[in-house]
């Protein structure tokens, strides 16, 4: 058996160092070995002492079900992931930036332990007493499986932030994952997998080029056909998984076992077949929040999908949801700058699995809608196919209620740009825009690169365009039944960082040659390539 340590800096020699096999160009070092896709789950032993080590009690959707030592460290293990964990969030930080390994390999989080298990259980927990300056240790070979421990005689802080108090679990935890996964030390500093941690061990939280070089060494990098979560759709116990590089037969979904105990086996439901991008199941009863992941028929490291988040819930009333108000109860048909919120307040909302509006479903992840308590459910209004009142229906364990909501025609008319202003337009995509006003309205959407006026006297004041002297007719559409019209403008041949503003100008239906035009709000965007 081997054991890699992690000391405090004070302790600037660590006796793991003579187990590595010699240094690389790079800097790491490997201890031979990886784990195989039936060695990738981890399970917390949360017997951890300090009260900072499970003071946080703050969910985070990236890590639904857990709190405290076991999201520190399930964080600390979705790192060396092979893609962000979900949107990347959750660590301050590294905001949106977890999971950057960028290799054939992800973890499988499988809830909590109750024992501390044998050295190759793949198990977290604390041991009693303290060594010198070390702060924890794996216990190898990794082949069939590893056990980490940390000495209890430190204080140790499960964050989330970044101020502190003691030794940050996430930090040590996140080290400790990598000789777990065949990563020895490494004499680049800076690096995770440098021997002594800095400071409290926040930086440790992210992995660096010497540690992301490692991974890939071991487990290669992310290949073109390693199967990809993109999205999934909740509706009871039905799963629809979406994203790519599923095999025709033969897949399977893992699941996070939904209660503490068992072996660190994933849950599977297997045999699915697949068009290459959607995959449905029905969840088994004893899968429980935590990731999902797919694997596709291939046993090799490239044949397991990036490990995504997903939230069971659980519980519920018992009892069919009520709806005793919407808020707003209208909303228009386009909102500046993204969806709308719509507030429902009723009873029994505790574990909802599906909400659909206009027949729509909205997804889970990324969410489009959130349980706030049993009587409090936000969604985020989509675009729908109609004017007047459209259908909300709400499905939760107890039963589904239906409600409604009002869409009305914009009172003026709007332009709502997809990446806006602060943030970026991509020439490939093309100027994506949604034009709200009255059906039957002709608004002549314009674009400068000038936000100074263009004015004619009685005729039109626009905000854009230099008098004229840089402005651009992209579109003249007519405003459907619906109350909106989607655009996608091609762009080509502009250079990084030039600012797009967009305006439009409208012959209202209703007062249809009256003058001046009416205008709409203005959008900015920025090229970025």
């Amino acid at each position: 058996m081997k054991i890699l340590q992690i000391a405090l800096p004070s302790l600037a020699v660590c006796a793991a160092g003579l187990l590595l096999f010699p240094a690389s160009s790079d800097g790491y070092t490997l201890i031979g070995g990886s784990l195989s896709q039936y060695q990738r789950d981890f399970r917390v032993f949360n017997n951890f002492t300090a009260a900072t080590a499970n003071n946080n009690l703050v969910p985070d959707a990236n890590f639904p079900g857990y709190q405290g030592a076991v999201m520190a460290i399930w964080k600390a293990s979705v790192e060396w992931g092979s893609e962000l964990h979900g949107d990347g969030n959750g660590d301050p930080h590294q905001p949106y930036g977890l999971g950057s390994g960028g290799g054939n390999f992800d973890t499988s989080f499988q809830a909590e332990a109750l024992v501390i298990g044998t050295t190759n259980g793949n198990i977290h927990s604390e041991i009693t007493g303290s060594s010198g300056g070390v702060l924890a240790y794996t216990e190898t070979p990794i082949s069939d499986g590893w056990r980490i421990r940390y000495y209890e005689g430190w204080s140790w802080a499960d964050g989330p932030g970044t101020a502190v108090s003691g030794i940050d679990l996430q930090g040590v935890a996140c080290h400790e994952y990598g000789h777990a996964i065949g990563i020895g030390h490494t004499t680049t500093g800076g690096a995770t997998m440098y021997p002594t941690i800095s400071g409290t061990g926040v930086v440790q939280r992210s992995i660096e080029p010497d540690d992301k070089a490692a991974v890939q060494a071991i487990y290669g990098v992310k290949a073109a056909t390693k199967p990809h979560i993109d999205s999934i759709l909740l509706n009871g116990a039905s799963l629809v998984v979406r994203g790519a590089g599923f095999s025709p037969t033969s897949n399977e979904v893992w699941f996070t076992q939904a209660a503490a105990g068992g072996l660190g086996v994933p849950i599977k439901v297997t045999g699915l077949a697949s068009n290459g991008t959607d995959l449905s199941c029905t969840i088994p009863a004893t899968a429980g929040s935590g990731d999902i992941e797919v694997r596709n028929n291939s046993t090799a490291h490239a044949g397991l999908s990036n490990a995504f988040p997903i939230d069971l819930l659980g519980g519920g009333t018992g009892t069919a949801p009520t709806v005793s108000s919407v808020s707003p109860s209208a909303i228009e048909a386009v909102v500046i700058d993204g969806p709308g919120l719509v507030t429902l307040v009723g009873s029994g909302f505790t574990g909802t699995s599906s909400v659909v509006v206009d027949g729509i479903p909205l997804l889970t992840f990324p969410a489009q809608f959130s349980v706030q308590d049993d009587s409090t459910l936000v969604l985020s209004m989509p675009l729908v196919s109609k004017l007047g009142p459209v259908a909300i229906d709400v499905t939760a364990p107890g039963g589904s209620v239906t409600t409604s909501i009002d869409v009305v025609a914009n009172a003026t008319p709007t332009v709502d740009m997809l990446f806006s202003d602060p943030g970026f337009l991509f020439q490939g995509v093309g100027l994506q825009l949604t034009i709200g006003s009255h059906p039957g309205d002709i608004l002549f959407v314009e674009a400068s690169s000038a936000l100074l006026p263009s004015v004619l006297p009685g005729i039109v004041d626009l905000a854009i365009g230099n008098n004229f002297t840089s402005l651009f007719l992209l579109a003249s559409p007519t405003i459907p039944a619906e109350g909106y019209k989607a655009l996608n403008i091609p762009m080509s041949g502009l250079a990084s960082g030039t600012k797009i503003h967009v305006q439009a100008a409208g012959l209202i239906l209703a007062n249809f040659y009256s003058l001046p035009a009416t205008v709409s709000n203005v959008q900015t965007g920025t090229v970025l390539f």
